[in-house]
């Protein structure tokens, strides 16, 4: 009688053991942590409607350029120098990119919409007068995007990918030339403010 009760032990023991083993390494459960990891990930970021601008260096020194940012009912001016400029990149020995990022205005989440206004600096025909009269290349470009932050608030992308930028090739004596009782130069500040207003 102990003997039989011993091989059932045994047996219950075994079929126990075989269960539980079974349970623990079926492929077909759901991998929870991984679900978890990524709506923790979803958590941890946030998209806000965002704008961007670049200048060459050689428009800042022609043009004053003014934005006009809009959130919701919040709207602010921001001038464009090459002091306030994010960040810039030597293209080559004679141009310059000067990159800026906007993604609120007066404490306000997101960019709504931007006016641009250019307007030709003061001494701009100096300027264009003691420049060699040589093709020189413009850069200017604006983009609406989202901007996605991690955790930490570090903005995550490249916001080059998304603009749309213009290179003008410009003869500067003919910058100086007057159609119709206007200066090419100020004729050529449409043309800028086009490009830099957007709607999101």
């Amino acid at each position: 009688m102990k003997k039989f009760l011993s091989k059932i032990m045994f047996a219950a023991v075994a079929i126990i053991s075989a269960t539980g083993f079974t349970s623990c390494n079926n492929a077909d459960d759901p991998y929870v942590p991984e679900a978890a990891n990524a709506q923790e990930q979803q958590d941890k970021s946030s998209a806000v409607p965002a704008y961007g601008v670049v200048l060459s260096d050689n428009l800042l020194d022609m043009y004053d350029v003014m934005l006009v940012l809009h959130s919701g009912d919040q709207s602010k001016e921001v001038a464009l120098t090459k002091t306030n400029a994010q960040s810039q990149e030597n293209l080559d020995a004679k141009t310059i990119r000067y990159k800026y990022f906007y993604t609120e205005v007066n404490g306000r989440q997101g960019v709504d919409c931007v006016e641009a206004k250019v307007t030709p600096k003061a001494d701009i025909k100096t300027t264009l007068e003691n420049m060699p009269n040589e093709e020189v290349t413009m850069i200017y470009g604006s983009g609406p995007m989202k901007a996605v932050y991690d955790a930490n608030g570090k903005y995550m992308g490249d916001i080059d990918k998304l603009l749309i930028t213009v290179r003008s090739h410009i003869l500067p004596s003919k910058m100086l030339v007057e159609y119709n009782g206007t200066m090419e130069y100020d004729s050529y500040t449409k043309v800028i403010e086009a490009a830099l207003s957007q709607k999101n």
